[in-house]
């Protein structure tokens, strides 16, 4: 069975015409398309369809730019729109005959011009973040660094030539005073106010898309429709009694499509800049409203895109040792949401450490400590990593216990872990202490987690049932 024949078994579709051995266009539901059939040879590959000289259809998946073919060589003449009928790794090719790939095609075809308006807003926030910032204005890029996604926050604004970063006000990045030239890279504008605004339905909210711009009753259903509510009363009465000072604001919305979290910003111009409620000048005041290239960039954000665990975002941990097992812990608890590490380490990195450390010859020469602090901070700003080129003692570690959160130990010292250990137990320690050490030449590994509110401590593994020192440990 050809290609051809299997469109043409469609009852649905007519004028099928095989203008190549690999393409053939027809008529769907009064639209013209252009398919492209996969190739016998390659397993992998997949048909794709192609939306012909229609410039007012505006439907999801189709995609927004035209494609222009004027030679008339491979394809008629005209404008072409692509039609996105698969996820990514959604299906998998290979597996499929050549016939199923192309009626596949066609059914997925038939099933997105066939979808209500309910699943028609659904596919479109699908895409959201890729309509709203292909409908972006201009060449600056806005990247939102945000603490707390779910509360009503004001932001602050630093760039760097057309890229820009909006920071929740409290939320610092290690690498805003860095320097060029003795010039700031990051500068501080104030020239707009910045408010970010949790949407807590959003329940007939779509982003501009070809044939549809955002305008000021966009922004005012938003903050004020009379059907849903798209904002919650702390936000609403935030917006009320925040008085503005400048004629210029970026308003940074955050909702929730499914799994993922939205975030986009859309700056707002008024007609003056007279002092009054923010929600006034929104209702009321708006000349102009402009759609900005959103990208939200926070540690919070990617690590929950990723699957990384957040659960120690808040904690401040206090790092003893990152030599060959401490420099992997290092960079797991950063994994697992830590960043704010205290980083305690006397020795250099050597040859013979380089094997076994986790950043292999990176740092070679140079304090382990300050090496590791170096390379977390590259991960992200947020990461605050201090490091001390110095082994700690006793009574630093004691005197460290009001300010951390959680202690993890990565000496192999038995000596040094009985020492800290004892200082720990007689302090009352009240917060979670992790020993993590290697057996001799780094066979076997082990984590002992210990809390000193209860019996039992780190001694017990070198005490028989007696309390009488012996070395249990084979």
């Amino acid at each position: 069975m050809t290609a051809k024949d299997i469109l043409e078994s469609f009852n649905e579709i007519n004028n099928v015409n095989q203008l190549r051995e690999d393409i053939i266009s027809f008529t769907l539901y009064d639209k013209k398309f252009v398919i492209i059939l996969p190739s016998r040879k390659d397993p992998s590959s997949k048909a794709s369809i192609f939306l012909y000289n229609d410039e007012l259809f505006d439907f999801p998946h189709v995609m927004l730019r035209d494609i222009k073919f004027d030679d008339g060589k491979y394809l008629p003449k005209g404008e072409y729109r692509w039609v996105c009928l698969y996820e990514q790794e959604s299906i998998v090719n290979s597996i499929l005959s050549y016939e199923d790939k192309i009626v596949d095609c066609i059914d997925r075809l038939k099933e997105l011009l066939c979808m209500n308006s309910v699943e028609i807003e659904r596919e479109f926030k699908k895409e959201f973040m890729f309509y709203w910032n292909s409908k972006a204005v201009g060449n600056d890029k806005y990247f939102v660094y945000l603490r707390n996604e779910v509360t009503y926050s004001e932001l602050d604004e630093y760039c760097n030539n057309n890229n820009i970063r909006l920071i929740e006000h409290g939320l610092t990045l290690s690498d805003l005073n860095n320097r060029k030239k003795e010039k700031n890279i990051w500068i501080h504008h104030l020239e707009c106010e910045i408010f970010y605004i949790p949407i807590i339905d959003s329940r007939g909210i779509l982003p501009p898309h070809r044939g549809y711009d955002w305008t000021k009753k966009d922004v005012q259903n938003i903050i004020y429709s009379k059907q849903i509510s798209h904002i919650d009363d702390k936000t609403f009465n935030k917006l009320k009694s925040h008085h503005l000072k400048r004629q210029t604001v970026i308003l940074v919305f955050g909702m929730k499509n499914g799994y993922s979290n939205l975030t986009f910003a859309v700056k707002v111009k008024f007609n003056n800049h007279t002092r009054h409620a923010l929600l006034e000048k929104i209702l009321y005041d708006i000349v102009s409203v402009e759609p900005l290239a959103t990208e939200r960039k926070d540690y919070l954000y990617l690590s929950n895109q990723i699957g990384n665990e957040v659960g120690l975002i808040n904690k401040k941990i206090l790092l003893i040792g990152v030599g060959s097992l401490g420099s992997y812990v290092a960079f797991e608890l950063v994994k697992n949401g830590a960043i704010h590490i205290d980083i305690y380490d006397g020795d250099n990195l050597e040859d013979v450490n380089v094997l076994r450390w986790a950043y292999g010859g990176i740092g070679k020469g140079l304090n382990k400590a300050l090496a590791i602090k170096a390379l977390l901070n590259m991960l992200h700003p947020e990461i605050k990593v201090e490091a001390h080129d110095a082994n700690i003692n006793t009574d630093l570690l004691i005197k460290t216990l009001t300010n951390v959160d959680m202690i993890v130990i990565t000496i192999g010292n038995s000596d040094e872990q009985l020492k800290f250990n004892r200082a720990l137990k007689e302090a009352g320690c009240s917060i979670p202490v992790f020993y993590v050490w290697l057996e001799e030449g780094g066979v076997n590994s082990h984590i002992l987690y210990v809390n000193y509110q209860l019996p039992g401590c780190f001694e017990c593994l070198y005490t028989d049932n007696d309390g009488n020192f012996v070395n249990n440990i084979r």
